[in-house]
């Protein structure tokens, strides 16, 4: 389980952006019991071990992700566990799901859902609300077994070459930017494994458009350390943040949270977000 001092932490990080973003404070609450049991869960070491030898540097050198060269989702994890767990998890910090949730874990427990299953194939159910929440646990569970991974295939991995605008690990665009006040540098996070890497600022990560003529930063008034970034090209954004020193400790997603305001202010523009979270579909 993630220590004392951790748990803490991720729970002083949510405290924090609630003060700091009073307009998004009910969505930042809400998530909050999700990605604190997402990070405990995340912690525990599973027993079915990838065969990172499978995984071929060059290929990831020429672009192609971890995700493409093996099976990051493995029958035998223990999805059961970490579905109930996270159903918990939801019903506390989203209490208008109980009802729904509720039924969905019964049927988990009946052995009527397999979440192995369910990243094969949708379930076969008349009620939307149900499948609905249904997926979104099951996108939830998805976040806890690839962030597991990428912690192992990192371990395993140490340094390697990695130029593309889409995650490494699991091949999923980013859902945030940062980008270090000290050295400009852009960093892009990935809402489904929890994986960050590198990027240069000069093109848009989605499509690949090296100039500055298409590409922009909307900024909100006085605001300056938020950002969304703008490509005219294809049509999408990135909410980015710039960090001004580590004085405190971040966790990108709750951070992604916090900015929602920005992702209503650009999907109000017509642009669509680079990775569709939990938290940004908003029509």
């Amino acid at each position: 389980m993630t220590n004392t001092n951790e748990s803490s932490e991720i729970k002083n990080i949510i405290a924090r952006a609630v003060e700091q973003n009073t307009q998004n404070s009910e969505i930042i609450k809400a998530f909050g019991p999700i990605i604190i049991k997402q990070r405990e869960l995340a912690e525990i070491s599973s027993s079915q071990k990838l065969d990172c030898s499978l995984i071929d540097k060059e290929k990831l050198k020429s672009g192609v992700p971890v995700s493409r060269q093996i099976d990051l989702i493995i029958p035998d994890d223990s999805l059961k566990e970490i579905a109930l767990a996270m159903a918990s998890a939801v019903k506390e910090g989203m209490p208008q799901l109980t009802e729904n949730i509720d039924k969905i874990s019964g049927l988990i427990q009946e052995g009527k859902i397999n979440p192995s299953d369910y990243f094969k194939e949708s379930l076969d159910n008349e009620n939307k609300a149900i499948e609905s929440n249904a997926a979104f646990l099951m996108s939830l569970v998805s976040r806890v077994v690839l962030e597991m991974r990428a912690k192992e295939i990192t371990a395993a991995l140490g340094a390697f070459d990695w130029e593309k605008g889409y995650c490494p690990i699991c091949g999923s665009f980013p859902s945030i930017a940062l980008i270090e006040e000290e050295g400009g540098k852009r960093f892009l996070h990935c809402s489904s494994c929890g994986q960050d890497w590198r990027f240069t600022r000069v093109s848009c990560p989605y499509c690949e458009k090296e100039t500055r003529k298409d590409m922009e930063y909307f900024y909100v008034e006085n605001k300056t350390q938020e950002s969304a970034f703008v490509c005219d090209k294809c049509k999408k954004y990135l909410v980015t943040l710039y960090r001004a020193g580590k004085l405190f400790a971040r966790d990108m997603d709750i951070s992604a949270i916090s900015l929602i305001h920005m992702d209503m202010i650009m999907q109000g523009k017509g642009y669509e977000p680079m990775s569709i979270c939990a938290w940004n579909v908003l029509r």
